[in-house]
């Protein structure tokens, strides 16, 4: 029996790494809408405000107590935006070793996600209960999002996502179902074709990348997570915070 060369290994590890980016590209392609219009969404009120501003401005009578109160409101809509826009950011470069309660978690993953559903004809319904337990940031937004994506892009028509979740042994498993609509409804045309469609290869290189394990068939999927230790959970998260 031969034994695999170095080179061989090598050259396979190499393999495996540039499928994980290139999927890893893929998703972020695919979520890069909905985090430039998060973006615009958190800038829009401070133009507002100047605007505002400004026409007070060219008035002789401007009340200065109103010019004070539209300045305070420029400068704490601008450290909103900031903090916005920074953790949007962190969506491409995401924070190594940054924790996230699962339910706080799962409710930023449906929300980068369930707009852009709704439009094809998906309804998604979170019947996880918001679990307490702590999970790795990355592995959440990366893994649920990219699975939420490939079960819809490879379903025949649209229908309504169940997700939820049991936690056991320290692990966190999240079972995603798709079921049919009430009544049929055909796939909606989107406006403009996606960078490409995700495939669960795709789905299945990132989970491995972030340590979970993944199970899917025809409809359905489950994702099953580790969670961080109480104490770990709590040296972490200050950390992340700071």
């Amino acid at each position: 029996m031969s034994v695999p060369s170095s080179s061989t290994a090598t050259q396979a590890s190499g393999l495996q790494s540039c499928e994980a980016e290139a999927a890893h590209y893929a998703l972020l392609r695919r979520l890069a809408p909905v985090i430039r219009h998060n973006m615009a969404g958190t800038l829009q009120p401070i133009a507002m405000v100047a605007a505002m501003l400004e026409r007070r401005l060219q008035k002789a009578d401007t009340d200065p107590e109103a010019l004070l109160r539209n300045a305070r409101d420029i400068v704490a809509l601008t450290k909103e935006a900031a903090a916005s826009c920074v953790d949007l950011m962190s969506w491409l470069a995401p924070k190594e070793k940054r924790l996230i309660t699962a339910g706080a978690g799962i409710a930023e993953c449906l929300g980068m996600v369930a707009t852009q559903l709704s439009f094809k004809g998906f309804s998604v319904v979170d019947n996880t209960g918001g679990p307490l337990v702590q999970l790795p940031q990355s592995a959440l937004r990366t893994v649920l999002t990219a699975a939420l994506i490939a079960l819809t892009d490879t379903a025949a028509a649209p229908g309504k996502v169940l997700i939820g979740a049991e936690f056991a042994q320290d692990l966190l498993t999240l079972h995603i179902e798709l079921k049919p609509h009430d009544s049929a409804e055909p796939m909606r045309a989107a406006d403009k074709l996606p960078y490409r469609l995700l495939e669960w290869r795709d789905v299945q290189i990132l989970a491995e990348q972030e340590s979970v394990q993944l199970v899917h068939g025809k409809n359905r999927l489950t994702l099953q997570f580790e969670a961080v230790a109480a104490a770990d959970s709590h040296a972490r998260a200050e950390t992340a915070q700071a």
